[in-house]
């Protein structure tokens, strides 16, 4: 019986963390875009509300602003998200 050496070892299981990633990501990939999606829908229905003058630009940029003040200063994707609502609805 041959003996398997510390490179083949390491090759292997460089190998199998590979193929473990590629998995992970096809099974995350495909709710990564559904969110965005979702994003973005809502982002024109937001946009919607203020083309028909039901919700005022500032009103929408201001509660943003808010929930960046209030959300864990770790929780960087809410963050993100909500400035680039504020953003979008600041210069109108």
């Amino acid at each position: 019986m041959e003996q398997v050496t510390d490179s083949e070892t390491e090759q292997l299981q460089q190998l199998l963390a590979q193929a473990a990633e590629q998995s992970a990501q096809k099974k995350v990939m495909p709710v990564v875009k559904m969110i965005a999606a979702q994003q973005l829908v809502i982002m024109e229905l937001m946009q919607m509300l203020v083309d028909s003058g039901t919700v005022h630009a500032e009103d929408i940029a201001a509660r943003m602003r808010h929930l960046m003040e209030h959300t864990d200063p770790k929780d960087m994707a809410a963050r993100a998200l909500f400035d680039q609502v504020r953003s979008r609805f600041a210069t109108q």
